[in-house]
């Protein structure tokens, strides 16, 4: 159960690191790239966050972001409009990161020998208790 919950909160921080909020000129805005949320700007530095939002002819319409107050934004009026965005870096970036990460999980999971390190077995036989100085390893009993 633990493990589903790491799992989860893994992906759905690797799918956020995906993206990237970016500044779209209005006069480059096609309606298509507009997702559920935007951010507004206004020469006045103010802004506006609109969700919802649609394009038509040169106007930008949704509902003010926590209200049910429709606007209606002329998009020769506004500054910028700040929207989430795919960011193909940072995909790339997290992808090379799990990638290596199981990598190197798998190499050391499977470049174990197996093998125990028996030099230390000795110094509790009754052989290193009479010869010390032939078991340098074992310090001082």
């Amino acid at each position: 159960m633990a493990l589903n919950r790491v799992v989860g909160t893994g992906l759905v921080l690797g799918l956020a690191a995906c993206t990237s909020i970016r500044a779209v000129p209005p006069k480059n805005l096609v309606a298509k790239q507009l997702p559920d949320v935007v951010s507004v700007t206004y020469p006045d530095k103010t802004v506006l966050v609109v969700m919802g939002p649609e394009v038509s002819a040169d106007t930008l319409r949704g509902l003010r972001w926590g209200t049910q107050d429709s606007v209606v934004i002329p998009l020769d009026s506004l500054q910028t409009i700040q929207a989430k965005v795919p960011d193909h870096a940072k995909t790339a970036l997290l992808a090379t990161t799990l990638g290596l990460a199981v990598a190197t999980t798998v190499y050391v999971v499977f470049s174990k020998t197996g093998k125990q390190n028996d030099s230390l077995d000795v110094c509790f036989g009754d052989e290193a208790m009479k010869h010390p100085d032939q078991y340098p390893q074992c310090g001082s009993n």
